[in-house]
């Protein structure tokens, strides 16, 4: 089974195939853009999202996700994925992918 990076990085190059995804800077670690906006990043063996805060809190309250803090601030739109599973993880990238091109329009 592969590690929490390797499966991200393996979605990475997933991601960069698609001309408008490029990497960027996101707090203290480079993510995926999509219409010049950061939809996910890894920090601390951990997959961080941007998704719509009712989707945030809906796969947290299933047990998939995480709730993410800076300081002691929740942040509303992102979730965090701890568990590699390829699955959840490429669906839920797509899924971030597509919510923050949507907001660019």
């Amino acid at each position: 089974m592969a590690t929490a990076q390797e499966l991200y990085d393996d979605l990475v190059a997933e991601h960069l195939a698609r001309p408008d995804v490029s990497m960027g800077r996101m707090l203290h670690a480079d993510g995926l853009k999509v219409a010049g906006k950061v939809y996910a990043f890894f920090s601390r063996d951990r997959v961080v999202l941007k998704l719509p805060a009712a989707r945030a809190g809906e796969l947290v309250g299933e047990g998939t996700a995480e709730v993410v803090r800076m300081g002691s601030r929740q942040m509303r739109e992102w979730i965090a994925l701890r568990e590699p599973d390829e699955l959840v993880w490429r669906r839920l990238m797509a899924e971030a992918a597509t919510y923050v091109e949507s907001l660019g329009r």
